[in-house]
């Protein structure tokens, strides 16, 4: 992917460069920027939905859940179900949080 940019020559630069400008862009690292930023805030809202679904299903957090899992002794497979898909939105939502601060600062 960033080999693609040595592809992005200056006859392809000289015709976007007005455009983005005219749209409020002072150069392609920021468009670039805020549509990483775009596409990050779109995964973050719906693995942060994902989790209030369960939040809401079993009236308590990802933490509280996955030790209760954790300390039960009978097998439940819907709430082993929802475990594994719950530790996925919350440990992928808080990678992608992650990312954003580091594009932010970036």
């Amino acid at each position: 992917m960033f080999a693609e940019k040595a592809n992005l020559d200056a006859d392809f630069l000289r015709k976007v460069g007005p455009v983005l400008r005219e749209m409020g862009f002072a150069n392609e690292k920021e468009v670039l920027k805020e549509q990483a930023l775009l596409l990050i805030l779109a995964k973050i809202n719906r693995y942060r939905t994902e989790c209030s679904f369960y939040e809401k299903k079993y009236g308590m957090t990802f933490t509280k859940f996955a030790t209760m899992i954790q300390e039960n002794d009978s097998e439940d497979f819907e709430q082993e179900d929802d475990f594994l898909d719950w530790r996925f939105a919350y440990e992928t939502l808080e990678d992608l949080i992650r990312q954003k601060r580091e594009i932010e600062d970036a």
